[in-house]
């Protein structure tokens, strides 16, 4: 069985490797039918911060937004 701790490092070290923060509810979903404790809403609220913590971090592009005329 999963400890807390666990689940804590699932969201905040391999939720931010997935591409699209919609894969996070799928893995939420598996997580909740493996453990029918498991709060998904949590989880997912806490994996995706993670996610675009680490998605902002890895923006190195500089944006030219500047319109010639």
């Amino acid at each position: 069985m999963m400890t807390k701790k666990d689940y804590q490092f699932i969201a905040d070290e391999i939720a931010p490797m997935m591409h699209w923060p919609t894969h996070i509810e799928e893995l939420a979903d598996k997580l909740k039918a493996l453990n029918p404790k498991f709060d998904k809403d949590k989880f997912v609220t806490r994996a995706t911060n993670a996610w675009e913590e680490h998605y902002q971090e890895c923006r190195t592009e500089v944006i030219n937004d500047y319109i010639p005329y």
